[in-house]
């Protein structure tokens, strides 16, 4: 059961306004059919830098949430290609989270080595979804119907996010 849930988009070019975040009302959407009576609050994006995202997720671990779901910075193509953005949701939340599981998701398409993170801290759960509109609307489907379903394995939640996400790439013709 959800009672009190929290969104954390990442991303300069949300906090600055290039992007327009649509993810956060369509996830509280998802969130409210399955959990009706859930609070939730969409927090001020925060930028793509491993430590901002640390300390935030600190500062909302403190409200006692349910779940935490951060939109974005799921890529790490700048592992792998220096030209392209930095990406460090992932990489935040294996060193915040004691117990967390990820996936990894390689493909042809414009968000190549995606890394997926489920983990759990003081109770909350805590996800990451890809910042793409289908994808990140998919994963949060998977994410939350799991949890309906109470599912507790952070290696059960994150496999299946990574396979909605993963249907969403093979959907496009994408290769995965």
């Amino acid at each position: 059961m959800i009672e009190k849930a929290v969104i954390i988009p990442t991303g300069d070019e949300i906090l600055n306004g290039t992007v327009v975040d649509t993810n956060s009302p369509v996830i509280m959407g998802i969130i409210l059919e399955k959990f009706p009576g859930c609070e939730i609050k969409r927090e001020k994006p925060v930028i793509d830098e491993e430590n901002d995202i640390i300390e935030r997720l600190e500062k909302v671990l403190q409200e006692k949430p349910d779940l935490i779901i951060l939109i974005g910075g799921t890529g790490g193509g700048h592992r792998y290609i220096p030209a392209l953005a930095g990406d460090f949701t992932h990489s935040a939340l294996m060193k915040a989270l004691p117990r967390a599981s990820y996936r990894e998701l390689f493909g042809s398409n414009g968000h190549l080595w995606s890394r997926l993170t489920c983990g759990e801290k003081s109770g909350c759960i805590v996800a990451n979804v890809p910042g793409p509109y289908i994808e990140a609307t998919e994963a949060t489907r998977a994410l939350i119907e799991c949890i309906s379903n109470e599912v507790k394995d952070m290696e059960i939640l994150v496999e299946e996010v990574s396979k909605a996400v993963r249907k969403q790439y093979s959907a496009g013709g994408h290769k995965i």
